[in-house]
């Protein structure tokens, strides 16, 4: 079995301690529990997963997670890809 680190405001760690306590499982359990639930979900297409990632560093403040600067930069002197053909 995993072990994750997770960092959340203080606000959405005593709501999750809540749930948890209303369901009378430990938080570890809980978070378990929620992120089984999440596996079940119907799988989403590649262009929703992208969206949806769109959607989320849209509302971050810095409008991305800082992992497209640091791309843009890591990778600005390679120049141009070769055109891929058609099959």
């Amino acid at each position: 079995m995993s072990q994750v680190t997770i960092y959340l405001e203080e606000d959405a760690l005593n709501a999750a301690k809540e749930a948890a306590r209303r369901a009378d499982l430990s938080l570890s359990k809980w978070f378990a529990q929620f992120a089984e639930a999440e596996m079940r979900k119907p799988k989403t297409t590649w262009e929703e997963f992208f969206a949806e990632l769109d959607r989320a560093n849209a509302s971050s403040p810095a409008g991305a997670d800082g992992w497209d600067a640091l791309l843009v930069d890591r990778y600005a002197d390679l120049g141009t890809d070769t055109p891929r053909e058609a099959f």
